[in-house]
């Protein structure tokens, strides 16, 4: 069996490098991993004396994960299949199958597994799914587990939820929620989400945007919250104005339980869960001033993350009073024995005892915050594959289901991407037998070699500066750039007119704060993952210490005031190990492509045998070129478009992050680009008639309205300063003056 030690470093990516990154690590490993075999990968980074295993891989559309106290681990696969992992291999029948009864489209699907906790002796499982017919609708139910397969006519069903036909949303099959936990009290816990309507959350005439609490056989506690102002199923409400919580966990030494709320656009949230309690949404989102609102215990901007997942507590020790059944907690105690008595093997340092882990799907990494001093968040490992949840194993190690892909909207979704990782402690760290993948990151910026330590100002000899048309908009700094190609090797222009770069190629983006020639931060991109030219980098952020002549690596993505600006905030990276270019890392925008060089810039790389082909002179003066949004000499439209391209571009295209339909690139013609009268699939704000841009129109023009917001619903999301962007007068002028289609 090998295994990833914890100098292995993170590979973040999207969907377009998945196949890339699934090519190489065969190719590295000289061997296709069958989904039974556990696996070497370098798809994380733990710290110092853990280890991260693959147990499983092609695993489709995975959504929950239930571990029995015998090792057993049930993987939810959203297209309906419950999949058993035993004894390190997947079974090739599913323990149940429901195929043919649920809506799998977009969150819909098998959404929820959860074993009984008093599991062999009480063999239940409970699915929550999506059903499709009489329409689309939350079906609890209870299943008899019968060795590993559960008894498919067992199924009892414990509650039923709305018809989603009635309940609106710009995306109903969205936002479905889905984790299922029980409470120290015994009592069965549930989420659902608000499937992108908004208000049903705050409705107690729904289960739609709430925390659900039953009895493990489907009847309502009399003790809820609203038992008395609601009737039927509603009185199964335990909280409300949730948006989607994918999420839900117990810590059996005090009994609390905590859940993970994704947000819109403006904080993802951890939150306690509180009897009666109202979470705000859609009204409020993060930490909010209306005292009828419960604040998150720990929130975040999309900077920092994009999607919050999973929800996991480590035992503070193995056995710990908690409220549960005499007779479960005697099995929990033999199945999860203290590491004192040798037998729970894996368990974690003190340092992690204790603490509520959870995972951003769309960051890749995975946090540990201090239940009793929630202000205290340490990154504990980084680089999965879109991970949906975690769980703690009976051996003390942590579990993570990957999912490895978007949702199953059809033109994103990739199936049989998903893995199942354990990452155990073993208290050493085990000798590669392999050359890595990738060299490791310098730590400071002397260590790398490429600044002259003395001046700060500009890197080693060998580097050349350029300037680009159309700056990102970034608040509060300016920016220099330089690049390095090592010898008798060129920039590649591929079809989408994009530069690829070959190995060994450098790139350099230093900022300075304005009025000052001070840096305090520069990012780098090192090119040297394939052995042709590519679009994938390591990039990495380096922050320069106030007084001496070195910059430190950025380990984690953070937001920070601006040295000597305080009226603006930074948000620093860290690190990304492997970077494709094509896709959304916020400020790793590298906006470097022939479109974005001026004739002249172009016509000395061409000269310097930088490009490959060499253009002609007819050929560079036909490249099409952005225009700054300041050049009063470009046409408006040129301007608008430019500016989309460089800011908006790395989520708003095929295949990008972002839910909406239109594409940003420059290089899509503008018909095409479904922009004008486009439809919208992230909301309206409630304007009749709205459209992407509807032209004559800006009151109508939802690009506008949103770029015009310093709210949750503001674009682009991942704004860390309230100041609004430079674009919007020239946009607004823009659509007034457009003629109507």
């Amino acid at each position: 069996m090998f295994v990833t030690v914890n100098h292995g470093r993170a590979l973040s990516r999207m969907d377009a490098e998945r196949r890339f990154r699934h090519y190489l690590l065969r190719a590295a490993l000289v061997t296709v991993l069958a989904i039974t075999e556990h696996a070497f990968t370098r798809a994380g980074e733990v710290p110092e004396g853990f280890i991260i295993e693959t147990l499983a891989t092609n695993l489709n559309a995975a959504t929950a994960l239930a571990v029995a106290p015998d090792g057993r681990i049930f993987i939810a696969d959203q297209t309906g299949p419950l999949r058993v992992c035993k004894n390190g291999r997947l079974l090739l029948t599913p323990a149940l199958d429901l195929s043919g009864r649920v809506d799998g489209y977009w969150e819909r699907g098998l959404i929820g597994v959860r074993l009984h906790p008093d599991f062999p002796h009480t063999p239940h499982v409970f699915i929550l799914y999506v059903a499709k017919q009489p329409f689309p609708h939350h079906v609890l139910s209870r299943f008899t587990m019968l060795g590993d397969r559960a008894d498919p006519g067992s199924e009892f069903v414990l509650l039923k939820g709305d018809d989603q036909r009635t309940l609106g949303g710009n995306v109903p099959h969205g936002h479905q929620g889905g984790p299922i936990c029980f409470g120290a009290d015994g009592k069965l816990y549930l989420t659902f989400g608000e499937q992108t309507a908004g208000e049903p959350a705050q409705s107690l005439a729904t289960l739609q945007g709430k925390i659900l609490r039953l009895n493990p056989d489907g009847s309502i506690p009399q003790n809820n919250p609203f038992f008395t102002r609601t009737t039927g199923k509603y009185r199964a409400i335990w909280a409300y104005g949730v948006r989607n919580s994918f999420g839900l966990a117990m810590q059996r030494e005090t009994g609390r339980m905590f859940f993970t709320d994704v947000g819109g656009s403006a904080f993802e949230e951890v939150n306690e869960l509180v009897r009666g309690a109202n979470y705000g949404w859609p009204h409020a989102e993060g930490f909010s001033t209306n005292p009828a609102f419960k604040n998150p215990l720990h929130a975040y901007p999309p900077a920092l993350g994009r999607s919050v997942v999973g929800a996991a507590f480590y035992p503070r020790t193995a056995g710990a009073e908690a409220s549960q059944p005499p007779s479960i907690m005697k099995r929990q105690e033999t199945a999860f024995p203290d590491k004192s008595a040798g037998g729970w093997k894996a368990a974690f340092p003190e340092k992690w005892r204790g603490k509520f882990f959870f995972a951003d799907w769309a960051a890749n990494w995975i946090k540990a915050l201090d239940p009793d001093g929630p202000s205290n968040v340490v990154t504990f490992a980084k680089g999965f594959d879109a991970p949906a949840t975690l769980e703690v194993t009976p051996d003390g190690s942590l579990l993570v289901l990957n999912r490895g892909t978007l949702w199953r909207e059809g033109k994103k979704f990739a199936p049989n991407s998903g893995s199942l990782m354990r990452i155990r402690f073993t208290g050493s760290t085990p000798v590669l037998t392999r050359q890595p993948l990738r060299p490791p990151l310098p730590r400071t910026l002397a260590a790398s070699g490429l600044f002259d330590a003395l001046t700060r100002l500009h890197p080693r000899p060998g580097f050349v500066e350029f300037q680009i048309i159309a700056q990102p908009w970034q608040p509060g700094v300016t920016m220099r750039r330089w690049i390095s190609l090592p010898p008798k090797t060129a920039l590649r222009i591929n079809a989408e007119g994009e530069f690829e770069f070959p190995p060994g190629a450098i790139l350099v983006g230093q900022h300075f704060v304005k009025g000052t020639a001070r840096p305090f931060e520069t990012h780098v991109w090192w090119f040297d993952l394939a052995s042709g030219p590519s679009r994938l980098a390591q990039a990495a952020a380096y922050r320069w210490s106030a007084d001496g002549p070195d910059a430190a690596l950025v380990e984690d993505g953070e937001v920070i005031p601006l040295p000597g600006d305080p009226a603006h905030r930074w948000f620093s990276p860290g690190v990304e190990e492997m970077l494709n270019l094509d896709t959304i890392a916020v400020s790793f925008l590298l906006p470097l492509s022939p479109r974005q060089l001026s004739r002249d810039h172009l016509a000395n790389w061409n000269t310097r045998g930088w490009l490959d082909p060499t253009l002609s002179a007819k050929q560079i003066e036909a490249v099409p070129r952005l225009a700054a949004l300041d050049n009063p000499r470009a046409p408006m439209e040129l301007r608008v478009r430019s500016y989309l391209d460089v800011n908006c571009a790395a989520c708003h295209r095929p295949g990008g992050p972002s839910r909406g339909n239109f594409d940003a690139r420059f290089s899509t013609p503008l018909a095409q680009q479904k922009i004008l009268n486009g439809d919208l699939t992230a909301g309206d704000l409630g304007i009749v008639g709205a459209r992407v841009i509807v032209p004559g129109h800006p009151e109508k023009s939802i690009l506008l309205q949103r770029l015009s917001r310093n709210d949750h619903l503001r674009m682009p999301p991942v704004a860390v300063n309230d100041e609004l962007p430079p674009v919007i007068i020239i946009l607004r002028e823009w659509i007034q003056q457009l003629p109507s289609l």
